[in-house]
């Protein structure tokens, strides 16, 4: 999942004490489905009502006046009223983007706007001022509720507050794009976080590849795949590494196969071989039928040598039957009707 980066670490007594509560708020908030009983779990706790003690002076029959020396003492300073109130306690913002997340998993959104516009107009003490990770929230949930009033909305209140961008930022905008048709935005977006050193990750990556696959653009799909590669061997740390989701193989895959683009699909078959991953039977069937095609018939059985090695259980038997099918002589008939 997409997932907002940990603030600062706190020390560890405070860190782990801090996780206990978010921990227990967020199962809390699974529990329940009402959004006014969600609302509560972050409520401020009630203030203890103010007491007031009155002061009664002792009855004493004849009081004797104070000796000469102590006659003339200091002034003291009156104690403080008991009656003064103190505003309530203000909940970690931690909480509140729990909530917040609870309200749009939930479909919530405009409880969930309520609720950032109150952070974020600081109405109430009790509530914590909005970060961009309570913002990059609601930015995941009017973006599934394909809701591009509010969408835009929340992109200026992010720049009127000065709020720093960060990756998940980036990438649901980057979503945004490719679900209309626009990855070639979502990829100059690429180039504006490189230039602020915001580091993308796999989200960033499969959703440019994605999009631009959806588009029929596997040209384009292909260059954003080798620029996530190049990115991984330039950092030359596996924990910065770039991965790739398999469902992003799969549609770069068939896309290829479809624009027969036979070099690039053929490189990114070997490199699913090299993971130990078999691809799509039937983006291979066409991989291996445009490669006969074209003359390359050492290259197809190749192909078919190394799925055959791959693939085991139940899936070995389907993958034989089209294996069966396919006719890996140049000039032979094709097994299609």
């Amino acid at each position: 999942p997409d997932v907002d980066p940990s603030p600062a670490p706190a020390p560890a007594p405070a860190r782990a004490a801090a996780r206990a509560s978010i921990i227990d708020l967020q199962l809390a908030v699974r529990a329940e489905t009402d959004p006014d009983r969600v609302h509560s779990l972050v409520a401020p706790p009630r203030s203890p009502a103010p007491t007031t003690t009155a002061s009664t002076p002792r009855a004493t029959s004849s009081p004797s006046p104070p000796p000469a020396s102590t006659a003339s003492t200091a002034p003291t300073s009156p104690p403080p009223s008991s009656t003064s109130s103190s505003p309530p306690p203000r909940s970690p913002p931690a909480s509140h983007n729990v909530l917040l997340h609870a309200l749009v998993k939930s479909s919530e959104l405009p409880a969930a706007r309520k609720l950032l516009n109150e952070m974020a107009k600081k109405k109430f003490k009790h509530r914590p001022p909005a970060d961009i990770i309570s913002y990059n929230t609601l930015l995941a949930g009017f973006s599934e509720q394909d809701d591009a009033e509010e969408f835009e909305k929340l992109l200026k209140e992010i720049n009127e507050n000065k709020l720093e961008p960060n990756v998940v930022t980036y990438n649901c905008r980057m979503r945004w794009f490719a679900r209309k048709g626009e990855t070639f935005k979502g990829e100059e977006l690429l180039d504006v976080m490189e230039s602020k050193g915001v580091l993308p990750n796999y989200v960033t990556y499969n959703a440019l590849v994605q999009g631009y696959c959806k588009e029929g653009n596997a040209g384009a799909a292909m260059r954003v795949f080798k620029r996530m590669k190049v990115m991984k061997r330039r950092e030359g740390r596996s924990d910065l590494g770039v991965s790739v989701h398999s469902q992003t193989y799969v549609l770069l895959f068939k896309s290829l196969v479809e624009k027969e683009r036979l070099d690039d699909a053929l490189w990114l078959c070997n490199s699913c071989f090299a993971m130990k991953a078999a691809p799509s039977f039937e983006a291979v069937k066409g991989l291996v039928e445009g490669l006969v095609k074209g003359g390359r018939s050492a290259e197809a059985k190749g192909v078919v040598a190394k799925m055959s090695f791959l693939v085991k259980g139940d899936a070995k038997v389907a993958w034989e039957k089209i294996a069966g099918e396919l006719s890996l002589e140049e000039g032979a008939p094709s097994s299609d009707p």
